[in-house]
């Protein structure tokens, strides 16, 4: 038999790669990616009038994160800018969280396409795909693997480690 012995339970986040993994090369090189991470806060996931879904950072008790990338259009044609957005949110007391497929709705995990592209740009619900969250007080660790229905994605799988 096997016998493990701790010294406690702190995790090093920062030996956690960080990826970023897209289906295509964006078309120009200028692409750039931005973190947001909101202490004491509640996601929550609206309906507009036409039924189109929309994330809301409100005041609450956990943490919200909002990954974006984003590409700059070519000069001088209007509307070319494209982004995609994730949004999920995990309880501060979280010290590890892993998650598949439809339980990916536990962290209201949400993507979000904005581009001129009719019939495709607005938010989807994210329910196929692989979540996993390590947190300690001070940083925290996160890595999807995901796909989406009903539109196509650049983004494919993001692992981030950040200090909170």
């Amino acid at each position: 038999f096997l016998i493990f012995i701790s010294c406690g339970n702190k995790i090093n986040l920062a030996s956690k790669k960080e990826i970023i993994i897209l289906k295509e090369s964006p078309e120009n090189n200028e692409s750039k990616v931005s973190v947001n991470i909101f202490n004491n806060s509640t996601l929550t996931i609206k309906e507009d009038s036409k039924g189109h879904l929309y994330p809301v950072v409100e005041s609450g008790n956990n943490i919200v994160v909002e990954y974006k990338y984003e590409e700059k259009g070519e000069e001088g044609i209007v509307d070319g800018d494209y982004s995609e957005t994730l949004h999920f949110e995990v309880s501060k007391n979280t010290k590890q969280l892993r998650l598949k497929d439809n339980q990916l709705t536990k962290v209201k995990a949400l993507f979000g396409k904005h581009c001129f592209c009719k019939g495709e740009a607005g938010y989807y619900f994210i329910n196929k795909g692989k979540f996993k969250v390590l947190k300690s007080d001070e940083e925290v660790y996160f890595d999807i693997n995901f796909s989406v229905e009903g539109t196509s994605s650049k983004l494919m799988r993001v692992s981030k480690y950040l200090k909170l």
